[in-house]
C-alpha cells in the first residue's frame, strides 16, 4: 500500500547554536572560527535526513510560540517535512541546545534544554499521520506520547523504530513495541551494568525488536538479526563537526529500510550517510542525497 508518509519522528526538536573552536575551553576563552544557527534534536533531525535522502516525511511534537520555534518549524517546512503534528505551546520557550566542536579532533560537547513547552500528550496525536506512514521514529523523548503512538503503530502494521541514546527504565517499555532499535554503547552498557556489546545487542533483542544495533561512532556500528552478528566499520572523512552523527545514521537507516531488508546493507548505507555528515559543521548541514551516498560508496568498495 502506497502511503502518505514513508518516515514519520516524534520527540525532540531544537534550535541549535553551533560553535567551531580551535579546542573545547575549560575555565578558558576560545576564539570562534565558523558559526551558525539550525535545527536540531534527534528525531527532528532524522526525518531531515530522511527527507534529503528521499522520503516524505512528518515530525510530531511540541514547541512554545517564540521566536524559536518558528524557526524550528520554519526549517523543518524548508526540507519538506511535514509539521502540521507539531504543537505550539502558548506562552511557552522553545528547546534550544549549544554546541561546541574542537577543530582538531571533530569532537563536540552539547548543553540543552527542553524549553518551556509542555511534552506532546496522547490526545495531542494526528493519529491519521501514523496510520498513513511505513516507519515511526522515536528518540525516547515525549515520552507518554511516544509509547501510545508505539502501540498504534504496532497495531496498525507501522514499523516501529527507537534512537536509544540514554537509558532510562521507561525505555524497556518503548523497546517491547519497537521493530528496529538503534543504541549507543552508552545505552548498551548502562541497559546490561557490562562492556559485552555482543551481549548488549542479545539482552536488547530480548526486550522485542527483530533487529538491534549498537553504533559506535569512529568504530563503527554492530548489528545482530537474531542469528548473525554484522559490524560494519566507520568511513573514513575529514572530520569537522560529529553533532548529529546518529541522528542521521537514523535517518539513512529509516529511509534504506523502505527499500531493503539486507541489515549489513541498512547499516552500510547509513555509515555512510553518517560520516558524510561530518564533513560540515552542525548536525544538518552536511546531510547528503542518496545519489551523493551511493557515489561515496563506490568510491570506498570496503
Amino acid at each position: 500500500m502506497d502511503r502518505k508518509f514513508q518516515v514519520v519522528g516524534l520527540g525532540y526538536c531544537s534550535m541549535d547554536h553551533c560553535c567551531l573552536v580551535p579546542e573545547i575551553p575549560i575555565d578558558a576563552k576560545a576564539s570562534i572560527l565558523d558559526l551558525l544557527v539550525q535545527g536540531g534534536g534527534p528525531a527532528a533531525t532524522a526525518v531531515v535526513a530522511a527527507a534529503r535522502l528521499g522520503a516524505r516525511t512528518a515530525f510530531l511534537g511540541a514547541v512554545g510560540d517564540d521566536n524559536a520555534g518558528e524557526k524550528i518549524l520554519a526549517e523543518l517546512r524548508k526540507e519538506s517535512v511535514d509539521v502540521s503534528g507539531v504543537v505550539r505551546r502558548t506562552g511557552a520557550s522553545s528547546p534550544i541546545a549549544y554546541c561546541w566542536a574542537e577543530a582538531k579532533t571533530g569532537r563536540r560537547s552539547i548543553v540543552w534544554t527542553k524549553g518551556g513547552a509542555m511534552p506532546l500528550q496522547p490526545d495531542e496525536i494526528r493519529r491519521e499521520i501514523i496510520s498513513s506512514s511505513r516507519i515511526l521514529h522515536l528518540d525516547g523523548h515525549q515520552t507518554e506520547a511516544a509509547l501510545d503512538a508505539a502501540g498504534q503503530a504496532r497495531n496498525e502494521s507501522v514499523t516501529v523504530m527507537l534512537d536509544a541514546g540514554t537509558y532510562h527504565p521507561y525505555m524497556d517499555d518503548i523497546m517491547a513495541l519497537s521493530n528496529v532499535v538503534i543504541a549507543s554503547e552508552t545505552f548498551a552498557r548502562d541497559f546490561t551494568g557490562g562492556n559485552d556489546l555482543k551481549n548488549a545487542l542479545r539482552k536488547i533483542r530480548e526486550r522485542g525488536p527483530e533487529w538491534t544495533v549498537i553504533t559506535r561512532g569512529k568504530q563503527g556500528a554492530l548489528g545482530f538479526d537474531g542469528r548473525n552478528f554484522i559490524s560494519q566499520a566507520a568511513f573514513k572523512v575529514n572530520v569537522v563537526d560529529t553533532t548529529g552523527a546518529g541522528d542521521v545514521y537514523h535517518g539513512a537507516f529509516a529511509y534504506r529500510c523502505l527499500s531493503s531488508r539486507d541489515l549489513a546493507d541498512i547499516m552500510r548505507f547509513s555509515s555512510a550517510a553518517a560520516a558524510m555528515k561530518c564533513r560540515k559543521l552542525g548536525g544538518r548541514s552536511g546531510i547528503p542525497s542518496a545519489r551523493e551516498v551511493g557515489l561515496f560508496m563506490e568510491q570506498d568498495p570496503s
